[in-house]
């Protein structure tokens, strides 16, 4: 579990619902329709409906689009008292009561939680070595796990001005940073955050990605490519600021998935924890909206007669 700060926002809630696409958010709907304290942790990667396109295939619409589609759905489930925040959880606490969700500035508490988001992230767009050492020193929060290696070098990857406001936390944390712009980047930020990374004396490197995570049982080496072919550098961490891989770490907190890191669940949208459902793309079922909505909603029962029950 990622160590707690003072800038951290603690939030209780009945019923966590991890992903805001059309699972999510009939999951959303439903909780909060029936009275329970709902709050739908939407992540910044976009869900498959956010880019537009005609759906042909939803009950009552010959033709919608989908992004008015989603603000229908959105608009639905906060109508009932349901509340959106927009961040990415990145550590996970569910074998636990209660159970715990952790983003980069909230600690979240709830009775019961609902995973539903979206199309399992890839193995094959992973980084070699990056799930096996997740949590032990691939860390994707800079704020979370960022004071743990001040004295020490690391390796930060990712472009844009987000992963440079997270290599100057790092810095400003007492780290010694090596940012890793990634294949075919060059720096291109905004005229004061330039100034800022330039004036911090941040080790940067463009053209070039980290290709192999080093380390048995921690990270203890990173292989990067570039133009000028591989080379080795010794780090005790690299933070990756991209989507976060929720497989892995969906695992490390004990659920059950399938070879193709699809979440395993049973005809009610059970998941192998007590108080865990699941619904949609992440299940690996219809993938298809409306199959996501009817599994959505059938998650959020379960998780309403599982809170009723505790209470």
């Amino acid at each position: 579990m990622a160590d707690m700060n003072a800038g951290v926002k603690n939030i209780k809630t009945e019923i966590l619902i991890l992903g805001a696409g059309p699972a999510g958010l009939t999951a959303g709907l439903y909780a909060a329709r029936a009275g329970n304290k709902t709050l739908v942790l939407e992540g910044r990667a976009a869900s498959r409906p956010v880019s537009g396109y005609q759906v042909e295939n939803y009950p009552g619409f010959i033709a919608i689009d989908s992004l008015e589609l989603r603000d229908k759905f959105r608009g639905h489930a906060e109508h009932f008292g349901a509340e959106i925040l927009a961040a990415d959880a990145i550590s996970f606490s569910l074998s636990t009561d209660p159970k715990y969700a952790v983003t980069r500035e909230h600690f979240i508490e709830a009775k019961a939680v609902i995973i539903a988001t979206g199309r399992p992230f890839s193995k094959e767009r992973m980084i070699p070595g990056e799930e096996h050492l997740v949590g032990a020193g691939v860390s994707y929060c800079s704020t979370c796990d960022g004071p743990l290696y001040r004295g020490q070098k690391v390796a930060a990857f990712g472009h844009g001005e987000e992963a440079a406001e997270d290599a100057l936390a790092l810095k400003h944390m007492g780290v010694e940073v090596e940012w890793i712009l990634g294949r075919g980047k060059e720096l291109e930020l905004q005229t004061p955050l330039m100034e800022e990374i330039r004036a911090s004396g941040i080790s940067i490197r463009a053209k070039t990605a980290v290709k192999n995570i080093l380390g048995e049982s921690r990270v203890e080496k990173i292989i990067l490519t570039g133009e000028g072919g591989d080379e080795v550098i010794e780090a005790a961490a690299l933070f990756i600021f991209r989507e976060t891989p929720t497989a892995p770490l969906f695992a490390k907190a004990g659920l059950q998935l399938d070879h193709k890191q699809c979440i395993l669940v049973d005809r009610f949208q059970k998941t192998n924890l007590e108080g865990v459902f699941a619904a949609g793309d992440v299940t690996c079922g219809g993938m298809q909206i409306v199959s996501a909505a009817g599994e959505g909603a059938v998650a959020a029962m379960q998780a309403i007669s599982y809170v009723r029950k505790k209470d």
